[in-house]
């Protein structure tokens, strides 16, 4: 039997490097990918959102390095099987130039020869099921990359729009401090008015006061005006009756005699 008769085993060299250059040169994120650092004034929900996209990546970047470092192991074996390969075709070599020996030793040989291949052939199919699993497993983890890649921009789109609102805030804080001052000078305002207002309150209390002693004095001088008078009056009644009393005396006294003017 020679070796054009026997199965020609794949290399594993090729299915290496379509494995290597299948594998996307953004699978794992770099520093650049990562969302930018929330500023001073980003919330707190912003900073827990950018904390939770920071924790996936990392976790994401962890399952990268494990599935790199199967493929790495995966790689070193195939290398290891390549390896047995060439020590049987070196093998099978030999075999075809010492053809002349027994037939019952090449028949063992060969039989051994074709268990081995046979049992590297299901080794080389465990292998690259193996490396199926391992691609399907890689583009899971872009697409999962991708998701969080995706939802770290929303939650900078969110961060940028709470940022916005408190800008918005900071703008209404500000006029309503200003409102406050407004109006705490209103109130001072309002303070000197009550205190100007009760200080003419006082005068006013002081000017009724002094309106109404004015009044009492008035109304004593009246009364004291109208016992004036009565006395006058009584003054004038008894000058009267003295001089009635007088005309009276002189017409007596001086009988036709017209009284005299008064």
């Amino acid at each position: 039997m020679s070796r054009d008769d026997l199965t020609d085993i794949p290399s594993f060299a090729a299915r290496r490097d379509e494995a290597v250059t299948s594998a996307r040169p953004n699978a794992v994120p770099g520093r650049s990918t990562r969302p930018p650092a929330a500023t001073g004034q980003s919330s707190l929900l912003g900073r827990l959102a950018l904390t939770i996209a920071f924790v996936a990546a990392a976790v994401a970047c962890a399952w990268a390095w494990q599935l790199q470092q199967a493929y790495d192991m995966a790689a070193a074996e195939a290398k290891s099987l390549g390896a047995r390969v060439h020590d049987l075709e070196a093998l099978l070599s030999d075999t075809d130039e010492s053809v002349e020996k027994s037939a019952a030793a090449l028949g063992a040989q060969l039989n051994v020869v074709d268990k081995e291949t046979r049992r590297l052939e299901q080794r080389r199919r465990e292998m690259d099921a193996r490396l199926d699993k391992l691609e399907a497993s890689s583009e899971s983890t872009v697409s999962g990359l991708k998701k969080l890649e995706t939802t770290a921009s929303t939650e900078a789109k969110t961060l940028a729009a709470a940022t916005d609102a408190i800008a918005t805030l900071q703008k209404d804080v500000r006029a309503l401090t200003q409102v406050a001052g407004d109006l705490e000078r209103l109130g001072s305002a309002a303070r000197a008015t009550q205190t100007h207002l009760e200080r003419l309150s006082d005068s006013v209390n002081k000017s009724n006061l002094e309106r109404a002693a004015l009044a009492k004095r008035i109304a004593a001088n009246e009364e004291w005006i109208e016992s004036i008078n009565a006395f006058r009056r009584q003054v004038n009644t008894s000058i009267n009756q003295l001089q009635t009393t007088l005309r009276q005396s002189q017409t007596t006294a001086g009988g036709a005699q017209p009284p005299p003017a008064n």
